[in-house]
């Protein structure tokens, strides 16, 4: 029992120590882990519009990211849609499922930066989810 015991403890750390070793930027070879800035997120239920708190049946997650970490996001989900929001001459718009990214061209001088990304997840399920329209 005691070595059961042992075991068990033995491996929890191992699991631990694993993972905070692949969460560590430090221990990356590849150099692909980076720091999530520029970024806040709301629990909630119904549409990210909405000021209504997350229920029991009903909670999603609603992650906002600009500057250099939607830059990224919005560069790794490519190609452009043909249309955007605004209309506006530069401006640009990319979506995948439960990321939806933009480009404002008048955003360059702004401390936000160009670009942003919402980024949905239904808590209950696991299911990506479609965040803003327009």
């Amino acid at each position: 029992m005691r070595t059961t015991k042992t075991l068990l403890v033995l491996g929890a750390t191992t699991i631990a120590l694993s993972l905070a070793h692949a969460a560590d930027p430090s221990s990356d070879p590849y150099g692909l882990w980076k720091p999530l800035q520029g970024a806040i997120y709301k629990v909630h239920s119904g549409i990210v519009s909405d000021r209504t708190p997350p229920t029991a049946s009903d909670r999603k997650l609603t992650v906002l990211v600009d500057g250099k970490t939607a830059k990224d996001i919005f560069d790794a989900i490519g190609p452009d849609l043909p249309e955007t929001c605004s209309g506006d001459q530069g401006d640009r718009m990319r979506d995948k499922k439960g990321i939806h990214c933009s480009y404002t061209a008048q955003g360059k001088g702004s401390k936000e930066g160009p670009y942003r990304c919402w980024i949905g997840l239904d808590l209950r399920t696991g299911d990506s989810i479609g965040t803003v329209s327009c």
